[in-house]
């Protein structure tokens, strides 16, 4: 098997664009290709944070629990890591709040089963050493470290008890995991889930939560819409492309391996945004995805809600989007992978005008030489008797998001295995 090294960041194998993601090494002497905007590499420093999980959050619906907020109430957020450390810190969002949310008590613990904890496992949460919080409206705060040890693919359990009305919230919907919310008072540190009677399937206030480890050279991190998000997988199953991806990740020796961070949004768009679909990429591309603790490259997977709701848009107005999330990247030393878009004929918004669309930005993609590096989304899920459709084993069934075996192709298609060549070459 023979590789051909395009500026230490893009192999080419039988015209299959693939890309090295991992170490820092992997992002230096990336060639840039935006004028003006080099790649500068960032070693990871020995003993830096870096996120483990993640999850871009939203405005409030306009009704519903998000839209009512949280009064007396203790929310359970069970979340996924992607790598363990030795101690941990939590990210609270008010980010899209109409009023400070006031945090009264937050414990972290390793979760057993459902909304049950392990025992003995439960940790407060502390912020400028105190137990409490109060977060501006449009801000984001960091907890204190923790001395709590985490695993790999370990589920946690954030338990965030608000005591005054937060007003409408700021959260994740269409988690593709099962949170919980509690009975009236302070149940945060309860290993029981008796308290816990209310599934959630979406996360509230928790926007991430960071990890030290040493072996870990940084954070990747998968930005777009509902296809990043995993919508379409097994919910509680960790089958999005990017859980896949990470475990792959974890095989790989100290030094190589990466944490892998979701920002993808459902419905979002490169363009439009609003309301439960995010703010548009360009927007949010630096709270989500650059300013990620240790980020090292995205994985920049969007465009397809802006064709299938706007099929009149001209390719050069996505291009012009990508360019601007790659300039933001490239200012901040962060590489920029740019994956095709899928194939969706039979999809509710499918459009013969919108596929044309479609390929003429997957062919910039391609060949336009922009990105660091591509990886080809598009050629792995289509169906090779028609290329306008998703192959039916990769399908979910509404002919737009893969199932479990369709994002794990995608996670099979990013080459890992070359990493050691790239790192040493």
């Amino acid at each position: 098997m023979s590789f051909v090294v395009r500026g230490r960041g893009v192999i080419r194998e039988n015209a299959v664009v693939m890309i090295r993601i991992a170490a820092a090494a992997l992002f230096a002497a990336v060639v840039p290709v935006v004028p003006g905007t080099p790649v500068t590499a960032r070693a990871a420093a020995p003993h830096a944070w870096v996120g483990t999980w993640s999850a871009a959050q939203v405005t409030a619906a306009a009704t519903g629990l998000s839209h009512t907020g949280f009064r007396d109430r203790t929310v359970r957020d069970i979340v996924h890591t992607s790598v363990g450390g030795s101690e941990l810190r939590i990210r609270i969002s008010n980010v899209f709040g109409t009023k400070p949310l006031e945090i009264a008590d937050v414990r972290v613990a390793l979760r057993e089963t459902g909304a049950r904890t392990v025992a003995g496992s439960s940790h407060r949460v502390t912020f400028g050493g105190r137990d409490t919080a109060t977060i501006p409206v449009g801000q984001r705060e960091f907890s204190d470290p923790v001395k709590l040890s985490v695993g790999a693919e370990q589920d946690l359990a954030v338990s965030i008890y608000v005591k005054q009305a937060t007003g409408p919230a700021t959260w994740h919907p269409a988690a593709i995991a099962t949170s919980y919310y509690s009975t009236p008072g302070d149940h945060s540190g309860a290993a029981s889930a008796t308290a816990y009677p209310d599934k959630i399937f979406a996360w509230y206030f928790l926007d991430g939560v960071d990890v030290v480890n040493p072996s870990v050279a940084g954070a990747g991190v998968t930005f777009g819409a509902s296809t990043s998000n995993g919508v379409g997988s097994t919910r509680d199953g960790n089958e999005r492309y990017l859980d896949d991806l990470a475990r792959r990740l974890l095989k790989l020796p100290a030094g190589l391996r990466m944490s892998v961070l979701n920002a993808g949004i459902s419905a979002n768009q490169l363009l439009a945004g609003g309301g439960t679909a995010g703010q548009n990429a360009v927007t949010r591309f630096y709270r989500d995805a650059i300013g990620q603790t240790g980020v090292r490259a995205v994985i920049l997977w969007e465009g397809t809600n802006d064709i299938g709701e706007h099929p009149d848009l001209s390719p050069s107005q996505l291009i012009d989007a990508y360019l601007q999330l790659i300039n933001i990247a490239h200012s901040h030393g962060v590489a920029v992978i740019g994956a095709t878009l899928q194939p969706d004929q039979g999809a509710n918004y499918y459009t013969a005008q919108g596929n044309r669309v479609r390929q003429a930005v997957n062919r910039w993609i391609r060949t336009g030489n922009a990105f660091d590096a591509v990886v080809d989304f598009d050629a792995v899920l289509r169906d090779p008797y028609d290329h306008a459709e998703m192959l039916p084993a990769y399908d979910s069934g509404d002919h737009l998001h893969p199932n479990d075996a369709g994002y794990q192709a995608i996670a099979n298609s990013i080459d890992v295995s070359t990493l050691s060549f790239l790192v040493s070459g």
